[in-house]
């Protein structure tokens, strides 16, 4: 898979976290964020914490497929940080369920990290004009966060539930 460099390095930002925590959209995840993330996560001591949450509003009813939706979710999460995050850093993967930029908050303050590294796609022109140029779970998290808050623009987006599909329905047949 070819991921696009990033223009600067790690270095030009002068931010170094030994915990960083990284929410990740599996519907459209940014894969170039990874490069990003090792470069600022301290090699050896570092800890990047991948999480997604489960909006409150798109979960099913039961809770049956709710468990499903949040085992399927971490089994993403666990691929993503094997295949892209560096082998020097621990990782640790979390699930939640909720609003948004509330878990986030929640997640940042109980793993006590020094960064969250918020990938976030640029908005279109006709919402610029409006003059929102970021979603409202970008300004709730940047506003009320305990920690550093670095908010990047990305281009890629992967649909991580239908690139796995194939795979995960070949492993359910094997159980």
């Amino acid at each position: 898979m070819n991921i696009p460099k990033l223009k600067l390095s790690c270095e030009h930002f002068g931010i170094k976290a030994n915990r960083l925590l990284l929410p990740i959209d599996l519907t459209k995840c940014p894969l170039e964020i990874f490069q990003l993330a090792n470069g600022l996560t301290k090699p050896f001591d570092g800890e990047i914490v991948l999480l997604y949450v489960l909006d409150q509003g798109k979960l099913a009813p039961q809770r049956e497929l709710a468990e499903i939706e949040i085992r399927r979710a971490k089994r993403h999460l666990e691929r993503l940080g094997h295949h892209y995050l560096s082998p020097k850093l621990q990782a640790s993967f979390r699930v939640r369920t909720g609003v948004p930029h509330e878990e986030i908050l929640a997640e940042a303050t109980e793993t006590n990290v020094e960064l969250i590294l918020f990938p976030t796609f640029r908005p279109s022109i006709w919402r610029q004009l409006v003059g929102f140029i970021y979603r409202e779970t970008v300004r709730n998290l940047v506003a009320a966060a305990p920690c550093r808050v670095f908010v990047i623009d990305v281009q890629t987006r992967t649909n991580c539930f239908r690139r796995w599909a194939k795979e995960e329905s070949l492993s359910q047949c094997t159980i």
